[in-house]
């Protein structure tokens, strides 16, 4: 299973400041389905808040049994 999470950035009074965003809708049984989910949030994020920066995504894979 793969989970879908991106790191945004933007710039605020205390300067630089970063959050993590992770996908609601996942987890996602194949590796190509949690690209696309990761490019279909990208968009909305920034629709939503232009002034952010996407710094980093990835599909990160959860190992069976755990939780």
């Amino acid at each position: 299973m793969f989970y879908a999470s991106l790191l945004i950035c933007w710039v605020g009074f205390g300067g630089q400041q970063c959050l993590v965003a992770q996908d609601t809708e996942g987890p996602y049984i194949k590796e190509e389905q949690c690209l696309n989910r990761l490019k279909e949030m990208e968009f909305t994020i920034y629709q939503k808040f232009p002034f952010t920066r996407v710094t980093a995504k990835d599909c990160i894979q959860q190992k069976e049994g755990k939780v």
